[in-house]
């Protein structure tokens, strides 16, 4: 499944530091749809901007492997609050 993506003027350059495990996400990615890598982490990013700035629950100090290492357990309890919440 390979997606042609427009190519679009780019004069703004930023660059990223990413551990082992980010990196192998994002090339998994790239390798199970066909899409560029860096057209991915472009789209992940502009879609992240825009719920940070819609969303009052950012986390300045996120840690994937916090995130990763957390359990089952832990994730489902949260989104048990989030939908208590939501009632």
């Amino acid at each position: 499944m390979s997606l042609r993506i427009r190519k679009q003027k780019r004069d703004n350059r930023f660059n990223i530091n990413l551990t082992d495990d980010e990196t192998k996400i994002f090339e998994a990615a790239a390798n199970i749809t066909g899409i560029q890598a860096g057209v991915i982490m472009r789209q992940m990013l502009m879609k992240q901007a825009l719920a940070i700035l819609l969303a009052d629950d950012i986390e300045p100090d996120f840690s994937l492997d916090k995130f990763l290492n957390k359990g089952a357990t832990a994730h489902l309890s949260r989104s048990g609050e989030v939908c208590q919440q939501n009632q």
